[in-house]
């Protein structure tokens, strides 16, 4: 039938205990891709990332181009669900220059709390750029660590 983005997320920690114990109950996603890890179709560490998840889900590690190839696929007769996990903004900015898109990106706290809402004093002049160019796609990014906290915009907005 169709894919069904619940959760796009950067986090350079890539599948860990946070993503899988708090935002599975909330999400329920089929699927975990995660896209921009040097270990494309690498069996251990799919079987390694595997046993981190519920036995209802699978995970997926894809380049870019293979994420597109990934959610395109409609050979499920019912919706399936997606977590997508990117690594990096640089991951984030070459998927959606190959045409991914999604109305929201989630980035975990830059610390504990969150004391200065000025973003180059958490990311580099490359990740502002990246950041800029995926925010022009109508794409927003919000600071959230878990599905217990609420989605801080406000860092974001110019």
């Amino acid at each position: 039938m169709s894919m069904k983005i619940v959760l796009a997320r950067v986090d350079k920690r890539l599948l860990h205990a946070t993503v899988t114990l708090n935002c599975d109950p909330f999400l329920n996603a089929d699927y975990v891709a995660v896209v921009g890890s040097e270990y494309d179709n690498d069996p251990f560490i799919v079987s390694v990332m595997q046993l981190c998840l519920p036995k209802t889900m699978k995970v997926k590690i894809l380049t870019e181009e293979g994420l597109l190839d990934f959610l395109n696929q409609n050979d499920s007769p019912r919706t399936t669900t997606v977590l997508v996990i990117f690594k990096d903004l640089a991951s984030v900015r070459e998927s959606v220059k190959r045409g991914f898109h999604v109305d929201e990106i989630q980035m975990p706290y830059p610390t504990l709390s969150v004391a200065s809402k000025n973003l180059a004093d958490y990311f580099s002049e490359e990740e502002l750029a990246d950041i800029e160019y995926i925010q022009k796609q109508n794409i927003r990014f919000y600071f959230q660590t878990t599905p217990f906290q609420a989605k801080d915009y406000g860092s974001f907005c110019k």
